[in-house]
């Protein structure tokens, strides 16, 4: 194992069994980082290695950084940066997991001239159950990319350190998620390349229900959108965007195993709903009341859609309870105002709605 000028930077929030996982992993790399940073923000208790002494032995010093409340992601990841001093920082969320060639890997794509940053794909890697293989299926984030590449996710990162630097990191950006895409962006913007190594994977080990998948999912896409409504673009359009951005997925999980549409169909109403609401909330909006008639005309529809299938609504509707959506509406004497049915007709018919209900005992298990 060769030692290398590589700091590797995690992060605790009551993580800390995750980080411990982590840290003793690296101890089967083939190139071995030169200093480890743990940042724990604001966690209940602090954060401590604890490792074994066979493999603490065989790490550089770790050192722990304390915040005191948390903070977020953002600020932790700068925090965590600032520490470096090395040629390279690799940013790697407690969850993920390398195989043991990863670091050896991807080092020459971040030495490249031009190179700001490089990594790889990241994959679900949870289980065989079918909330597992959707995850697989869905959120393998940058899957088969090579080469040049606009955005390189924020889960497991290597950047140089002087490129890092030179954009300003994480300067001027306060917002808790999403600074993977600012990172990526203002490395762009300011002529590094973002580089995607093929070959080579990194897993995501964190188990997650479906509840907290949507709420993940749609809080990165939902920022997107909802400053898409805040900037003035009408609300029609950005349902139609979010409409439009499920379609490869669903289809996608249409090939795989119809029963897999149930989690698509639970995001997309999910989304759908977040976003009218937003629209509706908005203070000021010239089309707010526009927005808030939306909002009854789109649970009108999903109602409608759902009506001949009650156990797929029974289990959608105590979903959407839990992510805090109200009942749908019972009283569907009137045509509904839009044809949800017809809006998803691309991925999801009578066919794939008996597949979902027949398998929904494996889905919400």
């Amino acid at each position: 194992m060769r030692a290398v000028s590589v700091t590797l930077v995690t992060y605790t929030y009551d993580d800390h069994e995750l980080v411990r996982g982590l840290l003793s992993s690296v101890t089967g790399w083939t190139a071995m980082p030169s200093a480890i940073v743990v940042i724990d923000d604001g966690s209940t208790e602090p954060f401590t290695p604890d490792l074994p002494g066979e493999v603490a032995e065989r790490l550089p010093p770790i050192e722990v950084v304390r915040v005191p409340e948390n903070r977020g992601n953002t600020h932790a990841r700068a925090l965590g940066a600032a520490r470096a001093t090395t040629r390279f920082i690799l940013s790697v969320d407690a969850d993920i997991r390398f195989p043991a060639h990863w670091l050896a890997v991807c080092l020459p794509a971040a030495a490249r001239p031009g190179v700001g940053m490089a990594g790889t794909a990241i994959r679900p890697r949870t289980g065989d159950d079918l909330l597992s293989r959707y995850l697989e299926l869905t959120y393998t984030l940058n899957r088969g990319a090579s080469g040049s590449v606009p955005f390189l996710p924020g889960g497991a990162w290597l950047a140089r350190r002087d490129a890092f630097e030179a954009v300003g990191g994480f300067s001027g950006y306060a917002e808790r998620f999403g600074q993977d895409a600012y990172l990526s962006r203002r490395l762009r913007e300011n002529g590094y390349l973002l580089w995607a190594v093929d070959g080579v994977e990194a897993f995501e080990v964190r188990r997650i229900g479906r509840l907290q998948m949507v709420r993940r999912g749609w809080r990165w896409q939902g920022h997107h959108m909802k400053a898409a409504l805040d900037e003035g673009r009408p609300l029609d359009e950005v349902l139609n965007v979010v409409l439009y951005s499920l379609r490869e997925r669903m289809l996608r999980s249409r090939a795989s195993d119809p029963r897999l549409l149930y989690f698509d169909l639970l995001y997309a109403l999910h989304a759908l709903f977040d976003t009218v609401a937003h629209a509706a909330a908005r203070p000021g909006a010239a089309g707010a009341h526009g927005a808030a008639g939306a909002t009854g005309a789109l649970r009108h529809a999903a109602a409608a859609f759902l009506a001949p299938w009650p156990q797929l609504c029974s289990a959608l509707c105590a979903d959407l309870a839990e992510l805090g959506h109200a009942p749908l509406p019972t009283d569907l004497v009137a045509a509904p105002p839009f044809d949800l049915a017809a809006a998803l007709s691309f991925a999801v018919g009578t066919d794939e709605l008996t597949a979902v209900c027949g398998g929904l005992g494996e889905v919400l298990a």
